[in-house]
């Protein structure tokens, strides 16, 4: 029997992963009327903050969030927020459609959302940021640079945001360039480990071996986190290895840590930007002899022309989650992408909140 091939995996999935069955509307004005917190939306992601309510069988609030004729925000909150508990999801990621947004209109919109519900007098503020714009200038690598990702920190603070849910950072030492507000960073690996047993490894060979891939030193520990979930739940044969890249003004050279030979190679990543690095990593590993390449990531930015280059790349599939929305004309035609939704995540970090249990189930890196 032929082996099925990714994309024809990944066309199934489009065409069954429905979303979740819809509340009844009797449903969810009852429970709207009975928690005492609201859920708002930026214009960045509304279907994911959408979807986080329905999860919570909760009304997503109504605001206005639209721009005027010169590109200035214009913000309304439509209902009173007095003494109530208020989430605002805002991926600060690049806008998909027209009019364009860039990633720095995004941040401003949250800004002004933030200060909209602080000065309409709510309880709390949390912002949920599962994109963190920015993160990748965590660091001082180069004299007279800013450090980006903190002055980010610093404007959400200076703003009156009172936690920050965020979705796989970039780095963990984001959290501490908040220096009053808590930040849960919630993981998505978890339903990725789970995703790749259900979907992809019975795509396999039975008895395949499969290497978990880190494109670089600093991934490491997040590729051995995924590793680990897979052990959990049951997968065998499985080991870990490190590609290292070496830059110079000619060349790219990629080493490799591991084994990688006749194994079926999953690369783990946080952002898929312009799939340059992840393209070639793939192009590495197939000519050190894997048997197949895939990759996860949490965050697919695309820019440019990245999904035209992972379509025509020899990669078998991607999964991402919906952190940052696809336009709809490339979910038509990309048929090695596939989205996980992590809806529930944040929808299930909203209710340990406001019941007062833990989220540390959900944290990122969160197990031993």
């Amino acid at each position: 029997m032929p082996r099925p091939t990714m994309s024809d995996t990944m066309k199934t999935l489009f065409m069954t992963q429905g979303p979740m069955p819809d509340p009844s509307a009797e449903e969810i004005e009852k429970n709207s009327a009975s928690v005492d917190y609201e859920i708002y939306s930026g214009s960045s992601n509304r279907k994911l903050a959408e979807e986080v309510a329905r999860r919570l069988g909760v009304k997503l609030s109504p605001a206005t969030v639209s721009s005027f004729n010169d590109g200035e925000c214009n913000i309304k909150v439509n209902d009173s927020v007095r003494n109530t508990h208020v989430y605002v999801l805002q991926s600060t990621c690049p806008g998909r459609g027209a009019p364009v947004r860039t990633i720095n209109d995004h941040i401003m919109e949250l800004y002004l959302l933030i200060r909209c519900f602080r000065r309409a007098s709510a309880r709390t503020v949390t912002a949920i940021v599962p994109y963190y714009g920015y993160s990748r200038q965590d660091e001082k690598r180069r004299p007279r640079v800013p450090i980006a990702s903190s002055d980010f920190a610093m404007l959400m603070e200076a703003a009156g945001v009172d936690r920050i849910l965020s979705v796989d950072l970039h780095s963990g030492q984001i959290q501490g360039q908040f220096q009053h507000s808590p930040v849960d960073n919630l993981s998505m690996f978890e339903d990725f480990a789970a995703f790749f047993v259900k979907h992809l490894l019975p795509t396999f060979p039975e008895g395949s071996e499969v290497a978990v891939v880190s494109p670089d030193a600093d991934g490491t520990a997040r590729a051995k986190f995924f590793l680990g979930l897979l052990i959990e739940k049951g997968v065998k044969n499985v080991s870990l290895a490190i590609t290292i890249r070496q830059t110079t003004s000619s060349s790219i050279v990629l080493n490799l840590v591991g084994e990688v030979q006749h194994k079926e190679c999953i690369i783990i990543d946080d952002i898929i930007d312009t799939g340059r690095r992840v393209v070639q990593s793939a192009e590495a590993l197939y000519d050190l002899g894997a048997l197949s390449v895939g990759a996860i990531a949490t965050h697919g930015i695309f820019s440019g022309k990245a999904i035209a280059k992972i379509q025509a790349s020899d990669m078998e599939y991607l999964v991402v989650s919906d952190s940052c929305p696809i336009e709809d004309k490339f979910r038509r035609t990309a048929n090695k992408i596939v989205q996980v939704s992590c809806a529930g995540v944040i929808a299930d970090a909203i209710h340990s909140i406001n019941s007062g249990d833990t989220v540390s189930h959900l944290f990122a890196f969160g197990k031993e």
